[in-house]
């Protein structure tokens, strides 16, 4: 049931909140609600315990943007993610029963932090899988 699911590197020396990173999928089967997930890759160069992010979905017939917040670790400073050593994976769904349209989609992930450059950050990218049959 998964329609997509890829990530894009960030630049080394941080990622810059104007440099979004855009995927593009294609629905051809409208009998299933769609639910869509941000995956993050983070290294020990991050000094949050939290990230904001923005994201744009546009495709036929919808267009529409919202903020999000992935939470990274606990009270103690223990990350939630899964993985060892340097590199962390979380995955957030952020827009789930979305009932869309056959056609091309686009969607932008943008980090919404007050660092214009965000160091730590080593992957974005987004899952998108059918979430359940329309009846």
């Amino acid at each position: 049931n998964v329609v997509l699911n890829t990530f894009e590197k960030t630049d080394a020396g941080g990622w810059q909140w104007k440099q979004g990173k855009q995927f593009t999928f294609t629905v051809e089967d409208t009998t299933y609600y769609y639910a869509l997930s941000c995956g993050l890759r983070i290294n020990s160069g991050y000094s949050y315990s939290n990230i904001w992010l923005l994201y744009k979905l546009n495709g036929p017939g919808i267009s529409h943007k919202n903020q999000f917040e992935v939470v990274l670790s606990d009270n103690t400073g223990k990350w939630l993610g899964k993985g060892q050593g340097n590199l962390i994976s979380y995955e957030k769904p952020f827009d789930g029963r979305l009932k869309l349209k056959p056609g091309k989609y686009t969607v932008e992930i943008a980090q919404n932090m007050r660092d214009e450059k965000l160091a730590g950050v080593s992957d974005v990218g987004l899952k998108v899988v059918k979430a359940g049959k329309i009846y």
